[in-house]
């Protein structure tokens, strides 16, 4: 019976999806949470790794959807904080003060809906743009290190999975991939090379047609 009654359904969806002009400009906005991955740095010192605390996400932006390919240009915010680091002889510490991470970015994303004629529609998509990466002073137990503010090439893959609302409108849960170009620092001992600044990531969302 249920199958029956999703049977039956399906004409209604086709013809919601004729009345639909396409292309069409939407809103979209989403947040979750992000979990940075292992950084591991070299320099002259040697290399070391250094783990940030998972942090929060979102993301803003307009759209356009052309019948199964979209193009977003969205605004998004990662906040964390470092946890601690294992130093160049292999020795771990926790950071006990400051650290907290703000990177913005901007991303010009496209994006493939795979399905896009049922009720729920699964899609790709990938994106690439300008980070900004703003790193607040901290300290571990014996050493305070300097803050850092750099400006980086940024980019974002994404898996996820969308619902109707309407016609024109979707709600969505993804899952993320963000990085970013390496880059380097001084921390007021020794130079640093910096792996990418990168996260997986998960956020739910609306998409409002307009």
């Amino acid at each position: 019976m249920g199958f029956a009654i999703g049977f039956a359904s399906l004409p209604a969806f086709a013809e919601e999806d004729k009345s639909v002009k396409f292309p069409y400009l939407y809103l979209t906005g989403a947040a979750g949470a992000n979990n940075p991955t292992t950084r591991t740095n070299t320099g002259e010192a040697g290399t070391f790794e250094e783990y940030t605390s998972p942090g929060a996400s979102a993301e803003l932006g307009l759209g356009v959807n052309f019948d199964g390919l979209r193009i977003e240009a969205t605004y998004a915010l990662d906040a964390s904080q470092l946890s601690g680091y294992t130093n160049v002889r292999g020795i771990d510490f926790d950071y006990i003060s400051g650290g907290e991470v703000r990177k913005q970015s901007a991303f010009l994303s496209g994006y493939w809906d795979i399905f896009r004629r049922k009720s729920w529609t699964p899609y790709l998509g990938a994106g690439i743009g300008y980070s900004n990466l703003d790193v607040r002073g901290f300290s571990d137990p014996g050493l305070s290190y300097e803050a850092f503010n750099r400006s980086l090439w940024g980019y974002q893959f994404k898996a996820g999975i969308s619902a109707d609302v309407s016609a024109s409108s979707k709600i969505f849960a993804e899952g993320i991939y963000r990085g970013t170009s390496r880059f380097d620092t001084n921390d007021g001992f020794n130079d640093w090379n910096n792996a990418s600044w990168s996260s997986w990531g998960a956020q739910l969302g609306i998409r409002v047609g307009l």
